[in-house]
């Protein structure tokens, strides 16, 4: 299953897409992306979810959406 990814910085937005297993977490995600967890919020359908949550697949969907924002910046 693919999981397209939705990156928010700057109120720039990047579409990524990555390959997901159903037994991937939050935090699986990050990892494959290369993102710091500790920068970034992860929300699915509109709500925070914790990195180690798993993604809650439903097989009737050929993907999976969330958006990253990130809420680091440079000082």
């Amino acid at each position: 299953m693919e999981l397209r990814v939705k990156k928010i910085l700057a109120d720039k937005g990047e579409e990524r897409r990555v390959e997901i297993s159903n037994d991937d977490t939050y935090g699986n995600v990050l990892e494959k992306l290369k993102i710091n967890p500790e920068e970034v919020i992860v929300l699915r359908n509109g709500k925070p979810v914790p990195e180690d949550e798993k993604l809650d697949i439903n097989k009737n969907k050929e993907e999976v959406d969330i958006t990253i924002i990130c809420v680091v910046s440079g000082g």
